[in-house]
């Protein structure tokens, strides 16, 4: 066991840490539900990387000092692999779905399992059923210990399992880099596992992390932080890179709210900002892996469809239309979502960008009258 080792690979870790929360700091926002359970899972494994070294040093040294040390601190290695799996699960839901009350209602069995095992792990402690250190301050595992692993693996399963359904449902614009974050852990923790004495699952871990952080904050370059829909920038790559690529028809909407000025003017703009946050909810109800959806500018949205059938827009458009009256008949807010819409094909042989917005977006203007001539406006 190379002591220097292990004490230099976790100071790297901790050393990358700190340096993710420097660089979190200084680009900060209000934090979003799932980025303070991701400073959760920073914290936890920033701790671990000064716990393992030491755990590891005093193993074998004698004195009730160091007895305890060795106790609490490898009960404390296995609770932040527990309880930050357990986070970890809960993080990419709510990074993917923004949905607070599916977190409830899914994963409630996953927090009593969890919470049940943890608590079985602080018993350990006086029981020595996982590890135990002995007479000469020495830690060694037990067998019942790959109840953990078992665990751990588990929860990467459940993780990788929502990042694929998700997928399933919206295509592989359902971005989420989970291999970047599990890929270094699980190969160190592997590693770890297998070869006691090699101390690489929190570096792993770190390493995991900053890759993480670094893919969603260019993802985020694309992502309209209201909506949380593309935005303009990501519809120019979308054209050049899917549409024009691939040998495949493709269908755009133009959609413009109706009267939204009036909902500012009348309600204030945080209503209208909730308006455009329903509209883009309704519009992601919607969609489906042949769908993408862009907000293209203030109150304009813009939806590409993979087909070469235009009653799938039509149906779309039907259903978009359905979805703002039962919005509407709910009173749920003073301000009602009207919505114009336009369609049209895009033509890879003869079609620019411009072109083809200019079309749907005249599509649109020819349904906007109609809708002013109907309310009498």
């Amino acid at each position: 066991m190379n002591l220097q080792a292990i004490w230099l690979g976790n100071i790297v870790g901790f050393i990358l840490i700190g340096f993710l929360f420097i660089s979190r700091f200084i680009t900060r926002t209000k934090a979003q539900a799932e980025e303070k359970i991701f400073n959760i899972m920073l914290w936890i494994s920033m701790a671990a990387c000064l716990v393992e070294p030491i755990t590891f040093t005093i193993d074998g040294k004698p004195g009730v000092f160091m007895h305890w040390l060795n106790l609490f601190g490898n009960t404390y290695l296995y609770f932040a692999n527990g309880f930050g799996s357990f986070l970890f699960c809960i993080y990419v839901d709510r990074a993917l779905y923004q949905d607070e009350s599916r977190i409830k209602k899914i994963y409630s069995w996953l927090f009593v399992f969890s919470g049940v095992l943890l608590t079985t792990l602080f018993l350990n402690i006086f029981f020595g059923y996982y590890f135990y250190v002995d007479a000469d301050n020495v830690y060694h595992r037990q067998p019942l210990i790959y109840i953990f692993y078992i665990y751990l693996i588990t929860c990467v399963f459940i993780s990788i399992v929502i990042v694929s359904r998700y997928k399933f449902r919206y295509g592989e614009k359902a971005f989420f880099p989970i291999f970047m974050f599990l890929g270094p852990i699980l190969v160190g923790s592997l590693l770890q596992m297998v070869f006691y004495g090699l101390s690489l699952a929190w570096v792993g871990t770190a390493i995991g992390a900053v890759a993480l952080y670094m893919s969603l904050q260019n993802q985020k370059m694309y992502i309209d932080s209201l909506t949380g829909l593309f935005n303009r920038m990501y519809l120019e790559h979308y054209i050049y890179a899917s549409i024009q690529s691939y040998n495949s028809s493709y269908y755009g909407i133009m959609i413009d709210m109706n009267y939204f000025k009036e909902i500012n003017d009348t309600y204030g703009h945080s209503a209208g900002d909730r308006a455009l946050v329903m509209m883009a909810q309704i519009l992601k109800n919607n969609a489906d892996i042949y769908t993408t959806i862009f907000r293209f500018a203030g109150d304009e949205f813009i939806v590409i469809i993979k087909t070469d059938t235009e009653n799938d827009v039509t149906h779309f458009e039907r259903s978009i239309r359905a979805d703002m009256q039962r919005f509407n008949d709910r009173n749920e807010e003073p301000f009602k979502l009207s919505a114009s819409m336009g369609h049209s094909k895009y033509d890879r042989q003869n079609d620019t960008e411009d072109d083809f917005f200019k079309r749907i977006d005249a599509a649109m203007y020819i349904d906007k009258e109609r809708i002013h001539k109907a309310d009498g406006r």
